[in-house]
Order: structure tokens, then sequence, then C-alpha cells
């Protein structure tokens, strides 16, 4: 199958990540280290409200492609269930540096809020704008008063894959609702595989070469997705 829909050009997303790497450096410069033993306390938190809201995340695109598969969008199905794939990498993240943090890894159930797939992609572009925007910029001003370091990068790491996923799902949610159904059919039967960086979550449809466009990661890292069943 062709590859038409794609994440956002190379050099506007090396632009962006130039500035998220000056901005993560200021940041733990401008953070005092904590003593030894000295809790996280804020970090923490951040961290504990980030891995509740990856993981309702991940569960929540798993349904959503169970719902479009549902209702014969193989495509959007496909696309669903890389970024619950991706997701999963960030909450994975968060959870172990909570684990050598000492903060708990319970996430709590949360419903979850369905609808029809038209209605599934208005709710998905409204909540990575919403990551974009304000979950994980404050996050990364809550961390920077402790300076950890691999907090800031695993924040930044998922602020980038969130940014991937909301031009992903602009392409398909700007021609609803009235030529939905047309670009559903071009989507399934023009959409590529999707690649997804083990390492930051970086979510693709054409494999990167030589490393990954977010972390850096060789590309033995990134693991193609399988299409659901």
């Amino acid at each position: 199958m062709g590859t038409k829909f794609v994440a956002a050009p190379a050099v506007g997303r090396r632009i962006f990540l130039r500035g998220l790497g000056a901005w993560l450096a200021a940041m733990v410069a401008g953070g005092s280290a904590p003593a030894a033993g000295e809790a996280l306390t804020q970090t923490v938190a951040a961290l504990r409200y980030a891995f509740q809201r990856e993981t309702d995340a991940h569960r929540r695109y798993l349904e959503f492609a169970a719902i479009a598969q549902r209702e014969s969008y193989q495509g959007i199905a496909y696309m669903f269930a890389a970024f619950a794939v991706s997701e999963g990498v960030h909450a994975r993240n968060f959870r172990n540096l909570l684990l050598r943090l000492g903060g708990s890894t319970v996430a709590a159930p949360t419903p979850i809020e369905t609808r029809s797939t038209k209605e599934n992609l208005i709710a998905a572009v409204d909540d990575e704008i919403d990551s974009i925007d304000r979950l994980y910029p404050g996050t990364l001003e809550r961390i920077r008063p402790e300076g950890d370091a691999e907090a800031a990068r695993l924040v930044t790491f998922a602020w980038e894959s969130e940014r991937q996923h909301r031009d992903l799902i602009r392409k398909i949610r700007r021609y609803s609702p009235l030529l939905f159904e047309q670009v559903a059919k071009t989507i399934d039967a023009k959409t590529g595989r999707y690649f997804v960086c083990d390492h930051c979550g970086s979510t693709t449809n054409q494999l990167p070469s030589p490393s990954c466009i977010v972390c850096g990661s060789a590309a033995q890292r990134i693991r193609p997705v399988s299409p659901p069943g």
C-alpha cells in the first residue's frame, strides 16, 4: 500500500526538537538537584498523573480501534491501534521511573467514553491538543525545580509523540463530517504501515533511517505495528 498519511515534515520537527532540547537543558540547569535520599515530591506527583493519563489513553485507543474495526474503518482502526502502542510506551516509561523513585504505579480504573468512529476522532484530537498545550508543558514546569533530568527527558519524548498523533489525526478530521466516508475509504486503501519506537513512543508510518526522529534510538528499536485482526 502507498504511504500517504505521514507525520509533520522532518525539518519542522527538527526545529521543534531543538527548541525542546534547549528548554530541557535550561530547565535542568535551573533546577536544584535534591540531596541524596531526598524525595522528589513534585516530580513523583507529576509523573503519577502523567502515568494515569497515558494508561487511560492506551486503553481508550484500544477501544477506539475496536469500534472503528466494527464499523469497517480498517485504516482508522490501524491508526488508533498504533497510537495505543505509543501511549503504552509512555505509560511504561513513566511507570519504570516511578518505581525507581519510590512512587505508586497503581493506575485507577477510569471509565472510557466511546461513540462512533467519527466522534472518536474528534475526541482524540481534543485529547492530544490538551496533552500538547497543557499537560506536558505544565508537567515540565512542575518538575523543573527538582531538576530530575530523566523525568524531563521522558516527558519531552511523550510531548513530541503526542504532536505526531495530533498531526496524523488532523489529516483525517479536517474532512469531517461532509466527506468522512470518502476519506475513510481512501485511508483504508492508502495508509501504509505504522511504526512505533519502543524507547520513546514516536509514531510514524515510514520507518525512520538511520534512527528515531524523536529520541535518536537505533532503528532496531522501532517496531512495526500489526493491524487489528
